[in-house]
C-alpha cells in the first residue's frame, strides 16, 4: 500500500508541462510585465526627483519647475504607483506559473538558469 500510494504522489512532485505555444505566450507575458515596472520605475522616479526639487530656483526668480508642472507630477505618481504594483504582482504571478510549469526564466538581467 505504502509504496503504491508513493508512486502516486511521486508523479504530483513532476512539473506540469506545456505545449511550446503556452509556454511562449507565458514567458511574453512575463517580459512585457518586467518591461513595464520598468518603465513604471522611470517615471516614479523621475516625478520624485521634480517634486524633490519643487523649491529650488533656477535663477534667483525663476524656479526649476513651475507649479503647475509639480502638482502634474504629483498627480502622475498616483496614477502610476497602482499600476507598478499592479505589474510588480503580474511579474509574480508569471514566475510562479513558469516554476510550476518547469520553464526557464532569468532570476536577473544576467543570470539565466540552465
Amino acid at each position: 500500500m505504502h509504496t503504491a500510494a508513493h508512486s502516486v504522489f511521486a508523479d504530483l512532485a513532476r512539473p506540469l508541462t506545456l505545449d511550446v505555444d503556452a509556454q511562449g505566450r507565458l514567458g511574453t507575458a512575463w517580459r512585457y510585465s518586467a518591461r513595464e515596472v520598468a518603465d513604471h520605475l522611470l517615471f516614479i522616479n523621475q516625478h520624485l526627483k521634480t517634486i524633490a526639487e519643487r523649491d529650488e530656483m533656477l535663477t534667483a526668480t525663476v524656479r526649476l519647475h513651475s507649479p503647475k508642472f509639480v502638482g502634474y507630477c504629483r498627480q502622475q505618481l498616483a496614477y502610476r504607483l497602482p499600476r507598478y504594483l499592479d505589474a510588480v504582482r503580474r511579474v509574480s504571478e508569471a514566475e510562479q506559473n513558469m516554476e510550476l510549469h518547469g520553464v526557464a526564466f532569468a532570476k536577473s538581467s544576467d543570470a539565466w538558469e540552465d
